[in-house]
């Protein structure tokens, strides 16, 4: 489908040269099709970006397993996933760029507002189910769990991301459970 070939093309090019080399010539070329063949679809370089983004990069927001172990294991699968996965790249640099750029800095901001929603609804409910204490530090918290699988991915060699993607369920459920750790003992 010509639409799929193109958005694979899109968050290939945007993830190897950023949005300064991002233009619909360039996803042409990539994807093999002629320009008019993406005006048909997109507009321009910013909506074919933004569309593709949205459709890859998707986190279950709505998670709720009954446990805040489960919840977090969820939400750490599905951005390691994303992080491992052909749209990894792309969404690290939407991570920087989107702060720089106006015309991404939506799609960044509805990116991180979903994840801090999701995560501070699986702490409310796991505080109300005393699975954590009352006055866990929400911030914190999100550091922990997003800061480590984002260090762990930036700290992998491209040639080992595959590798790591295997592995990534072993990985996952040793940082939540540390993280759970930290926040759960009496101190």
């Amino acid at each position: 489908m010509l639409e799929q070939r193109v958005r694979d093309a899109a968050v290939q090019l945007y993830g190897r040269v950023g949005w300064a080399g991002f233009t619909i010539d360039a996803v042409a070329r990539e994807a093999r099709v002629g320009k008019s063949s993406i005006y048909l679809r997109w507009s321009d370089n910013t909506a074919l970006l933004l569309d593709t983004l949205e459709a890859r990069i998707d986190v279950p927001y709505d998670v709720d397993t009954g446990s805040v172990r489960g919840d977090l294991l969820a939400i750490a699968r599905s951005i390691f996933a994303l992080l491992t996965g052909d749209a990894g790249d792309a969404l690290l640099r939407l991570s920087a760029e989107g702060r720089l750029i106006p015309e991404l800095a939506p799609r960044w901001e509805d990116f991180m507002y979903g994840n801090v929603t999701a995560m501070r609804n699986i702490a409310h409910r796991a505080i109300a189910r005393n699975d954590l204490p009352a006055n866990t530090p929400m911030t914190l918290l999100l550091d922990a769990l997003f800061g480590g699988l984002l260090m762990h991915c930036l700290a992998t060699p491209p040639s080992q991301i595959t590798k790591l993607a295997r592995e990534s369920d072993s990985y996952t459920e040793g940082l939540v459970d540390l993280v759970l750790a930290a926040f759960i003992r009496p101190h």
